[in-house]
This record gives C-alpha cells, structure tokens and sequence, in this order.
C-alpha cells in the first residue's frame, strides 16, 4: 500500500467515525423508546456520556499516569480556572446540548445546525485571542446561514411548522458551548500539557459527573438492569467504537497531516451524518436539504481552504500537534 494512501487512512476512519456519531446516537435513543426498562428510556445523556467520556478519559489518563502528580502541582489557580470552563463547556454543557437537540431534531437538522460551531468560534477567537477572521469568513457564514435556513424553510411550507423549537433552542445552546471551548481549548493548548492533564483528567470528572447525575436521577438499575443490546451498543459501538476510536484516529491523523488538512478534510463529516441518516434512520433526503446540506459544506470549506491570517500571534503554535480533539466538530 503506498505510503501516502496508508498516511490518509486514520483522517477517512476519523471523517466516518465522526460523521457517524449522530445517526448511531439517534438511533439508540429511538431503540430504547421502544424497549423501555421500568417505564424509562435506558438511553439517557448522563448513561451514555458516562460510559463514552469515561472510555477517552482512562485511555488519555493511564499512558502518563506516573507524572501525572507533578504535572498537575505545576498547574497555577488560573490553569485550574481555565481547564474547569474547558471542561464545563466542552464536556457538560456542549454534550448534553448536543443529546437534547438531538432527541427533538432530526440527524440532518441537528448536524446542519452545528455546523454554526465553526463561525461562531472565529468569532469569540477574535473577540478572546484577537485572531483575525479567516478568509472568506462572511462568505463561509452566508452560505452556511442560507444552508440552513433552506431545509427548514421547505419544511415549515410542507408541514406547517418549523423543527421543534426546544431543539433548535439546546442546538444553539451546544454551538455556544462547543465554540467556547475550542477557544479556551487553543488557550490549553498554548500550554504544552500532556494529555493526561489536557484530556484525561477533564475527561474522567466529567464522568464522573454524569454518572453522579444518572444515580440520582434514575437510581442503580439505571446500569444494573440493562439489556445486552444496550452493552453492545452504547459500550461496544458509541464508547469504544465512535468515542474512543474517533480519538485515536484524530490523533493517528495528525501524526502524518498538518492540522489545516485534518480540519479541512474532517469537514466532510457532515456528508457522512447527512448520508447515514437517510440510509441508516429513513431520514429523507429532499431537494432543500439536499441543496442546504451542500450550501453549509461549501461554507466550511469557504473558511477552511486557506490558512487564517492574523491580527496577532496566536496562542497556538501551528507546528505543534494539539493535545486534545476539537470535541464535536
């Protein structure tokens, strides 16, 4: 296999596993309407993310486990401030958003909707860190605004009415928290952490929290009286399979792609959510959301092509590889 083909593997499992995400997300969520236990729906956010971040977080934490303590006493009060807000938005607040929306919404309308996470991170990079637009910005924000507007337009026309509100409502919720944290992510990331720091202690109080919150909530059977199809797929396809080997190939990815070629090409993404909704989920595949799908893709790639110019020096070093994903986008 020649070697530019082998170095471009991990980038395409990462665009799959990444596209995948929603559709097998909204898929269980719908699977476990129909197979209730005690009267409750077994798939539930603080269950799923529990189990997801728990996964990414003992995977990122064991490898630097031994210096782990000394890179933590390294930390001052304004690094502790700054990984807890990461944390808060990119962890808590953006995946519950992101799951409720999704409970109301459709695949492809709750994906379209977060493609807003891109425009409105240039903007609170440049309100935060002073970093120029990019390129084409406003072009990028027109076609992704009229990309989503189209769809839901049609949709209000054949239906009569908009999307559920209080999905759109957690959508933008979730671009807010998602965009936030890419800007205190680029903020770690000008640290130099080790991932252990970066992700994996974040990552494992954050499930720690959602499992605190599934025990409250719903009480021990909400993991002790489960079915197999539940451990197969929350465990073995959304943890494991999406969570963690999304991570692995992001990481996989870089070793062999520059940050621009992983952020550009994981654009695609959004054809494989579109495309696995319809087929997977019987979402259909319209003309308007056709047409809006292909408007929003051309926005991200409008601010993506080329390489940002800005007012200032970045946080961030562009050779260095980032010790964190970008989470959701």
């Amino acid at each position: 296999m020649p070697s530019r083909v082998r170095a471009l593997l991990p980038l395409g499992l990462y665009v799959l596993l990444r596209g995948l995400d929603a559709t097998v997300l909204k898929g269980l969520q719908v699977f476990g309407q129909g197979h209730l236990v005690r009267g409750e729906n077994p798939i539930s956010f603080c269950n799923v993310f529990f189990l997801a971040q728990l996964t990414v977080g003992l995977a990122a934490l064991l490898p630097g486990r031994r210096t782990l303590v000394a890179d933590l006493a390294l930390q001052g009060p304004a690094d502790r401030r700054l990984l807890a807000l990461n944390a808060a938005l990119g962890l808590f607040l953006g995946p519950v958003a992101y799951y409720f929306a999704l409970e109301s919404l459709s695949v492809i309308s709750q994906t379209l909707l977060f493609a807003l996470v891109l425009p409105v991170s240039a903007l609170l990079a440049r309100w935060r860190l002073g970093e120029a637009l990019p390129p084409g910005f406003w072009l990028s924000l027109a076609l992704i605004g009229a990309g989503l507007l189209l769809p839901q337009g049609a949709m209000a026309v054949d239906a009569g009415r908009m999307d559920e509100a209080a999905g759109i409502a957690w959508a933008l919720v979730g671009v807010l928290a998602f965009a936030g944290s890419a800007v205190t992510g680029r903020s770690m990331a000008a640290r130099g952490w080790p991932a252990a720091v970066g992700i994996g202690v974040p990552t494992l109080l954050s499930a720690l929290v959602f499992g605190v919150i599934a025990l409250v909530l719903f009480g021990p059977h909400h993991f002790f009286l489960l079915r197999l199809w539940w451990v197969v797929g929350v465990i073995g396809v959304y943890a494991l399979s999406l969570s963690l080997g999304r991570e692995l190939a992001l990481r996989r990815a870089y070793r062999s792609c520059s940050v621009a070629v992983v952020s550009l090409w994981g654009s695609l993404a959004l054809v494989v959510a579109v495309l696995s909704a319809a087929l997977l989920l019987g979402e259909p595949l319209s003309g308007p959301v056709l047409a809006g799908s292909a408007l929003v893709l051309a926005g991200v790639f409008a601010s993506r092509w080329r390489r940002p110019i800005r007012s200032g020096p970045s946080p961030v070093p562009e050779e260095r590889e980032p010790n964190r994903m970008p989470p959701w986008f």
